[in-house]
């Protein structure tokens, strides 16, 4: 249980479902504990969040709940089926009460393994995350014999700690439709990729097509069979949430 739960965490913190996190922590937390009532109840709650959020990432939508489950299968993101079971598994997750003596030690595991479960289901209907290398190539044209880089060729540098990485070594994360790299030793968002917005901000980032791209310092990307590369330089505003007052 310890290894199913653990790869669980890691997908959630990847996707940024930190609600989530917090009730199946509280969940393994109080199984551990033998508090099996507590455990069917956050188990519960963790779903709740979790379809609630891919309701906000997939439709934009604020509803909660049944509501948010049904525009997921009204939307065909949600199928009839998985919708079904997702819903009445919610229903028996927390059927037991948070009243001590109403379940036991089986039942509490078996809730538990089943919800993380049901929570794969969910992931499995957020979209992958949008990389440096999806826009890279989606959008620039090399001569023929060479390619672009991948984010294992292109390399940036921390402003924090100086070190120099390469974009798949940092971190991968996403908040709300960005996408979050962060310094390969914890130190700070390097770099972000995100929708341009309506209002442009001068020095805010590197906009091809439909995304922008974010770079706190210089990105170098080779090209690939050709022995030059292309430099992304820094944007002075990559990080600021919000727009300078003048801008």
């Amino acid at each position: 249980m310890d290894e199913i739960y653990k790869e669980l965490i890691e997908q959630l913190t990847r996707q940024g479902l930190n609600e989530t996190i917090n009730h199946f922590t509280q969940a393994k937390s109080a199984f551990d504990h033998s508090q099996w009532e507590a455990a069917n109840s956050q188990v519960r709650a963790a779903l709740e969040s979790l379809f609630n959020a891919i309701a906000v990432i997939r439709l934009g939508s604020n509803k909660k709940g049944g509501e948010a489950r049904k525009q997921l299968e009204d939307a065909s993101i949600l199928r009839k089926r998985e919708s079904r079971l997702v819903q009445d598994f919610i229903d028996v997750a927390g059927g037991a009460g948070a009243h001590a003596g109403v379940s036991n030690k089986d039942e509490s595991k078996g809730r538990l393994l089943a919800g993380f479960g049901v929570a794969y289901i969910g992931l499995a209907l957020i979209p992958e995350l949008t990389r440096v290398e999806d826009v890279v190539i989606s959008k620039l044209n090399v001569p023929n014999g060479a390619r672009l880089p991948t984010d294992a060729e292109m390399y940036t540098s921390c402003p924090t700690c100086g070190q120099e990485q390469t974009l798949q070594e940092a971190e991968l994360s996403r908040k709300g439709e960005e996408t979050i790299y962060t310094c390969k030793n914890g130190c700070q968002p390097i770099v972000i990729v995100g929708k341009p917005g309506t209002k442009p901000w001068e020095g805010r980032g590197y906009r091809l097509g439909d995304y922008v791209i974010r770079n706190a310092q210089d990105i170098f990307l080779p090209i690939i069979g050709k022995g030059t590369g292309i430099k992304i330089p820094a944007s002075p505003a990559a990080l600021m949430k919000r727009k300078p007052s003048g801008c």
